[in-house]
């Protein structure tokens, strides 16, 4: 009895556990939420400054003016928080007390409804410094916001695909929405048919030890690209594959998704230049107005 209840209880979790339909629902639920509910969520952001070795900035705003909390870079600004980068290390002092950098990533409150926060990212090709975000809790562009649009799901675009890995990830420099670069790892690239054509698409990492290599994107634009999907392109992640090199990877093009900077100008997104050359009608529409 006790070896059948085992063998029922294991069963269970197969039964609850989600298709690929239902975690696609999740997913956009998910995306609606964190551009416009969270505390930080990307429409809430105000301003936005990305620091580099040995530049500056500093928040200028009045208090109890929500909207006009902004960076100033210029010397000789002042303002009740300041910004510095120097031999590598971010410097925060917020009203003449320095800050740490752990608290920076969390929450630094400047007024009502005003926050910044910020994460490490890179400024230019494989070259780390910092972007920090202000948050405005009353933006309009997030009271506004209703949701993203998605093509219906279609099982068609999800595809398992053979990998054929870089047994050394080669460096890829990306132009970004913004004009500066990003560097990612050209981990290897996914091989398959999708609408009765053979597609190759290159797969991308910020991880280049393969020992520590756990997800790869891919971005790319299709032949809907500047008519009814986002003209810059869009991203896929592949679906988690273990060790790797796999040997195969699941991408389901439903989850293909925009970057940020179709619905945000406080975002440095990497352009794609790879190409499928068919109509993915599945994934992310172009935000309106913004093919």
């Amino acid at each position: 009895m006790r070896a059948a209840r085992l063998a029922i209880l294991a069963f269970v979790p197969l039964l609850l556990a989600a298709t690929p339909q239902e975690s696609w629902q999740k997913g956009i639920a998910g995306q609606n939420e964190a551009y416009s509910k969270r505390p930080h969520a990307m429409l809430k952001i105000q301003d936005s400054v990305y620091l580099g070795e040995g530049e500056r900035a500093v928040l200028q705003g009045r208090k109890g003016d929500a909207s006009s909390w902004r960076w100033n870079d210029k010397p000789g600004a002042r303002g009740p928080l300041r910004l510095s980068i120097k031999g590598g290390k971010l410097s925060v002092v917020h009203n003449g007390k320095p800050v740490e950098t752990a608290q920076l990533q969390k929450s630094i409150v400047i007024d009502a409804n005003v926050d910044i926060s910020g994460q490490p990212t890179q400024v230019g090709a494989g070259i780390e410094g910092w972007r920090i975000f202000v948050y405005n809790q009353l933006h309009p562009a997030a009271k506004a916001f209703k949701s993203v649009s998605y093509f219906p799901y279609d099982p068609a675009f999800r595809v398992t695909a053979r990998f054929a890995p870089n047994p050394r990830p080669a460096a890829r420099v990306f132009r970004t929405s913004m004009g500066t670069d990003k560097q990612f790892y050209h981990a290897g690239d996914a091989i398959f048919r999708l609408k009765g054509k053979d597609v190759r698409l290159p797969l991308y990492s910020g991880e280049r030890d393969p020992k520590r290599l756990a997800g790869m994107s891919a971005f790319f634009t299709d032949d809907l690209s500047n008519k009814l999907t986002y003209g810059a392109g869009r991203y896929l992640d592949a679906e988690p594959f273990g060790a790797f090199p796999p040997q195969s990877v699941t991408l389901d093009f439903n989850n293909a998704y925009n970057p940020n900077c179709a619905l945000s100008p406080h975002f440095t997104c990497p352009l794609a230049v790879d190409e499928i050359a068919l109509d993915v009608r599945a994934g992310e529409k172009a935000p309106p107005g913004k093919h």
